[in-house]
């Protein structure tokens, strides 16, 4: 504010002696001078061609310093609260001593400073003085004094407070609603994206840079706040010239107290650092929840194909990477790529070998093998030969992470992200995502390694506990297991069971003449045989005892298993295995008993194996090498006792 304009019109208020002040008018001055200073209620009347115009009022002087008014270039008259602007009083307590009383329907304005002096009086004919005694000049001395003081102190505050709020990145706007104009300080501008002066005082303007997903927010807001009269807090994104994008929070009221003009006036903070610290708070928490479900999967599931699925398609999703593969190494530490989630736009890499030059580099290997991994920002910084620039090249890969998978310390594969649409910068939190997650993955592996050893384990054991130790077929426990079951199901799908009991013909003669190691032998070529013979995933070979074997024939009738009997029969005649000591022939050969039955209809397991057995001996006593059927009559001719 020019300190010349405030004299000037302040030295209208009273005539000046130029004598020098008594004690008591100094006293007095100090006085005014702190009143004043403290908060004047009138700095200046302000006077356009003689007349009186106005007022300059603390209220005008806290606006000019709110949209920091340059009185070098402003008259103060801009700035003043016009005189029509104010109502008069019609009484006084008292009338201060030297005044006329003016006519009763005159009306007028009492001026006073802040300790309650009598200054004057305005009028439609101007202003009113006190008479012109000694103390009358001495409180005007001290009246322009306290001007000097006021302007003075005004310029010291309106300085503290430009620095405070650009200090503190705060900009400050007044909307005037009644005239529709808005002012803004130059950090306002600023913050806005505007260039300096590029704010015409348009509301639409401010909207120039702000983010087309929040403009709608910001209206809305301010809106809302003007219709209700009510206080505003919104927070929104302003797109730079430059390309960056910063978070600003807006904070103000409606002020509207009947006797002024309503406005709107708030201030603005960037708060772009508080949202970059949210944000990275919220991706460390989405992080640590990632890596926690993929460790909850690998407690929960032991199929290692599923959790590598899981791992690469959340990884691409969470960084945004083009694709993300997992590479097996081999004994000869060639990879090839068992998972890959990409999003479709760049060529498929699943099944691959792969030559790319950071996973199959000796060089790197070694570094892999330590458990450190590797980010390429870009492929074409890196000096690469022809060869290996053509394969990034043809599957567009221009940046990548590479973290190794380790299983107890052994190199299993790599987990790697690609950057295909251009290089990339990775940030250091996406390959400390990877490699957490690869410390996951690695104990996957070896859970999953874990669970192999133990099913094959258990395998053994199954087939140790249920298998015949000689032939490999299924023992007699295990046979009679599985024709309990198969009768419960044939009753419920009310299908046949049927049962062949073979028998190997005068064994004991072999063993006699070719010894037992030879008889072991026969006895796993046989049950070879009868394997091979057994042509249907439900049919079951078990040995029953000795040179005895037996077959469970589901869904197989009488005829059915009849027929399954007599090709079994000419089978092992056609392997031609000598027998010296048969009785029947010089080759090996076998009786069958077959029998069948419907258990929907009754009956038992246990009747059906007599029913078999029974069939056998008939066979057997009846000359051997034979198929005999249950229900047959045992004939008394032919054969010997059954060996």
């Amino acid at each position: 504010m020019l300190e010349n304009d405030l004299i000037n019109a302040a030295a209208l208020m009273a005539t000046i002696d130029p004598s020098p002040l008594s004690v008591d008018a100094e006293n007095s001055l100090h006085r005014v001078i702190k009143a004043m200073g403290q908060a004047a209620k009138t700095y200046a009347l302000v006077y356009c061609s003689g007349a009186l115009s106005g007022i300059f009022s603390y209220d005008n002087a806290a606006q000019a310093a709110t949209h920091q008014v340059d009185f070098s270039q402003t008259s103060v008259a801009l700035w003043m609260t016009p005189i029509a602007w104010l109502r008069p009083l019609k009484t006084f307590p008292s009338w201060p001593q030297g005044f006329s009383r003016l006519h009763p329907e005159q009306p007028y304005l009492p001026v006073v400073d802040q300790a309650q002096h009598w200054l004057g009086l305005l009028t439609p004919d101007g202003f009113c003085t006190l008479p012109k005694s000694a103390e009358t000049v001495s409180t005007s001395r001290a009246e322009l004094t306290a001007c000097h003081f006021s302007v003075a102190l005004f310029q010291q505050q309106q300085e503290r407070l430009a620095l405070a709020l650009q200090g503190a990145q705060m900009g400050t706007w007044d909307w005037d609603l009644s005239q529709g104009t808005i002012v803004i300080s130059d950090e306002q501008e600023r913050l806005l994206g505007l260039a300096p002066g590029e704010f015409d005082g348009s509301y639409d303007t401010l909207f120039t840079h702000l983010h087309h997903d929040d403009q709608a927010t910001v209206h809305q807001a301010l809106q809302k706040s003007i219709q209700l009269k009510q206080r505003y807090g919104v927070e929104f994104r302003v797109l730079h010239r430059s390309g960056q994008t910063r978070w600003l929070s807006a904070r103000g009221q409606v002020f509207d107290d009947g006797e002024h003009a309503p406005r709107l006036a708030g201030v603005t903070l960037d708060i772009s650092d508080q949202k970059r610290a949210e944000a990275e708070t919220k991706l460390q928490s989405q992080r640590e929840r990632l890596v926690a479900e993929i460790a909850q999967r690998i407690r929960h599931l032991l199929d290692l194909d599923s959790i590598l699925a899981q791992t690469v398609t959340s990884v691409q999703t969470f960084i945004e990477a083009d694709r993300v593969i997992v590479i097996q190494c081999g004994a000869d530490m060639s990879g090839e790529v068992i998972q890959e989630s990409q999003s479709g736009a760049y060529p498929p890499m699943l099944g691959w070998a792969l030559r790319d030059p950071w996973s199959v580099g000796e060089t790197f290997l070694a570094h892999y093998r330590a458990g450190r991994g590797l980010a390429v920002e870009n492929v074409y910084t890196q000096n690469l030969p022809p060869s290996q620039l053509a394969f990034l090249e043809y599957f567009q890969i221009q940046a990548e992470i590479v973290v190794p998978l380790l299983e107890d310390q052994t190199l299993w594969g790599l987990l790697i992200a690609h950057q295909c649409r251009s290089p990339r910068a990775w940030r250091t939190s996406d390959v400390r995502l990877l490699q957490n997650l690869a410390t996951q993955v690695g104990i996957a592996i070896q859970q999953a390694r874990m669970h192999r050893e133990l099913t094959l384990a258990n395998q053994r054991l199954k087939r140790m506990a249920y298998l015949d130790g000689l032939t490999q077929v299924a023992n007699r426990r295990r046979f009679e297991q599985y024709l309990d079951r198969e009768w419960r199901r044939m009753g419920r799908e009310n299908g046949p069971l049927s049962l062949i009991m073979a028998d190997i013909d005068s064994f004991k003669g072999f063993n006699d003449c070719y010894g037992h190691q030879a008889g072991d032998n026969c006895l796993r070529l046989v049950a070879r045989l009868l394997n091979r013979a057994a042509k249907r995933p439900g049919d079951l070979v078990a040995r029953y005892g000795g040179e005895e074997f037996v077959l469970v024939l589901p869904n197989t009738d009488l005829t059915g298993a009849e027929t399954v009997a007599e090709d079994i029969r000419l089978l092992i005649r056609g392997h031609r295995i000598a027998h010296e000591g048969s009785a029947v022939a010089k080759i090996v050969t076998m009786s069958f008993g077959v029998a069948s039955a419907l258990p929907a209809v009754g009956g038992s397991p246990a009747d059906l194996v007599k029913r078999a057995d029974d069939a056998l001996y008939t066979a057997k006593h009846q000359g051997r090498d034979q198929v005999r059927v249950d229900g047959e009559p045992i004939s008394t001719l032919g054969g010997s006792e059954a060996d």
